[in-house]
């Protein structure tokens, strides 16, 4: 009988030479894993756990549709150590990458990672620890704002995510002192995860050593905000001294992982010095992102709150921003950052839980200008108290190159009413107006030419459309209210030239609305 005449035979032989070349590896495998793992000569790889796993009967069913992502994963983080390997941070970084939606990614390593620890380390599920990543957290490519953040109560006491008490379990001054520094780059210069704790190919958009500035009472750090001309955020108060004191020690702390030397946010700490609560995490903490996260996880549950997520860090730094400014911190908060979904959906959560029982402003501006004036001051005098009492919320004052000229030209004196604000002995403070809004709605340019010097007051009434520079005349100040004592003033500086195209676009498009808005609303009353 010919070998096409006995199917049946050659199945059985096939069977039989697949269990062969399957037994073999897997003994292999068995005997490898066993002297590196149980023995401590070398550590396992995740190349290693992944070639046991495509060879695996128990995967089969699955296999077909994981395979390519998990090899994706490692060509992404290298062929590390297993453990580091699963790291929440690392699987975080390529989950969530953007690039493609990330529920195949997730189901992908968690088959992969219950794997590991059932079939390599043989344990049951109840004894290993679950998949770091939660299916809440997964975000449809979509729907990028499906995953709303968590936020802090309005009485939220940032203080508490500093205090030492909660720090003394670690036994680790380096581990301390790495965590506050990044909880105050999130809280004070809106930092994301990415930006502190990079993945090995990604250390281009993350901070560096290099990216600090300091100065006696503040610091200077980049802003990485791709929505954004101001290139630096100022830090002052407790956060900058956070990031002075991890600084010093950052300097003096031998880095041994080669891809952190030049990274800000680096290991300042030893992990099998560190101490951590089980209760918590029953995993070790390899990096600086897992360190952050359990010390949130820690504090939070010791202080009765919900737990954030890092990311979300910088989602209630704008929702505070705006409860301690009542709301004028927007404007700012958009030209540092835009308006990505972490503030937009802060900015929702504040209009969704403030009372909207006051008036709008343009009311009381409209009515009465000399009272409006006063209300001015009094906000600005609030706002000042407010922002001394919030040490987390630090104020973010803005620069640039073409900025910063223009500053020195005016010597930082306002171009309206040639004050110059002193903040301390010796540094001045002045703002740059865009006169056509530098934003893709009005899309300014960010040029001298669309520019002028003003104090803090001056530029609020210019960005409300209360002030317009007259097109036909660019030294004269227009004011909504003919009575008010600016309107007709001439500017009392004027060093370099204005574009009569921006002039004329502020004019028409910001100014004149807002004044024959007012207009009718007065002859409304009237009648």
């Amino acid at each position: 009988m010919s070998r096409s005449e006995r199917p049946w035979q050659c199945t059985w032989v096939n069977n039989v030479i697949k269990f062969a070349k399957f037994s073999i590896f897997t003994s292999y495998f068995v005997v490898r894993f066993y002297y590196k793992h149980y023995l401590g000569c070398g550590v396992l790889k995740i190349r290693e756990v992944f070639d046991s796993y495509i060879n695996s009967d128990k995967t089969k069913s699955s296999l077909k549709v994981h395979k390519g992502k998990v090899d994706k994963y490692i060509t992404f983080i290298g062929n590390q150590d297993i453990e580091k390997a699963l790291d929440e941070s690392l699987l975080r970084k390529y989950i969530f990458d953007k690039k493609q939606n990330p529920k195949g990614k997730y189901d992908a390593l968690k088959n992969f990672y219950h794997y590991y620890y059932e079939e390599i380390l043989n344990l049951s599920k109840l004894n290993f620890p679950v998949f770091p990543i939660d299916t809440k957290e997964l975000v449809s490519r979509n729907n990028p704002e499906k995953r709303r953040p968590v936020y802090f109560s309005k009485e939220f006491d940032f203080n508490c995510l500093f205090d030492d008490r909660h720090y003394e379990h670690l036994n680790n001054h380096g581990a301390a002192l790495a965590v506050k520094a990044s909880l105050a780059l999130a809280l004070s210069a809106g930092y994301d995860s990415g930006e502190m704790f990079p993945t090995n190919g990604e250390h281009e958009k993350a901070m560096k050593m290099d990216d600090v500035f300091f100065e006696e009472d503040y610091i200077k750090v980049r802003n990485f905000s791709s929505q954004s001309t101001v290139p630096f955020i100022l830090i002052q108060g407790k956060n900058a001294e956070y990031v002075k004191e991890y600084y010093k020690l950052r300097l003096s702390f031998p880095i041994t992982k080669k891809f952190q030397q030049s990274l800000f946010i680096a290991n300042t700490w030893k992990t099998n010095e560190l101490n951590f609560d089980t209760k918590i995490t029953t995993k070790m903490i390899y990096y600086p992102h897992d360190l952050v996260s359990y010390m949130l996880k820690y504090i939070t549950v010791k202080e009765g709150q919900p737990t954030p997520l890092i990311t979300d860090l910088r989602a209630n730094m704008v929702l505070h921003s705006l409860y301690n400014s009542k709301g004028s911190a927007l404007q700012d908060i958009i030209e540092l950052y835009g308006f990505p979904p972490f503030v937009k959906q802060a900015f929702e959560k504040y209009c969704m839980t403030t009372s909207r029982d006051s008036e709008p402003i343009f009311s009381v501006l409209s009515l009465d200008t000399a009272k409006s004036e006063e209300s001015f001051i009094e906000d600005e005098d609030e706002k000042k108290k407010v922002e001394s009492r919030i040490s987390v919320i630090d104020r973010l004052v803005r620069d640039s190159v073409k900025v910063k000229k223009l500053k020195e030209i005016y010597g930082n004196s306002c171009q309206i009413c040639n004050e110059q604000i002193t903040l301390i002995d010796e540094i001045s403070y002045s703002e740059v107006h865009h006169i056509q809004p530098f934003n893709k709605l009005h899309q300014g340019i960010d040029d001298k030419s669309n520019m002028i010097v003003v104090c803090p007051n001056h530029h609020k009434l210019f960005d409300m459309g209360i002030i317009a520079l007259d097109p036909e005349n660019h030294q004269r100040i227009l004011h909504v209210d003919s009575k008010n004592p600016l309107h007709q003033k001439m500017l009392m500086a004027n060093k370099h030239r204005l574009s009569s195209t921006h002039v004329r676009y502020h004019y028409e498009n910001i100014f004149m609305p807002l004044r024959e808005s007012l207009l009718e609303t007065r002859k409304q009353g009237i009648r």
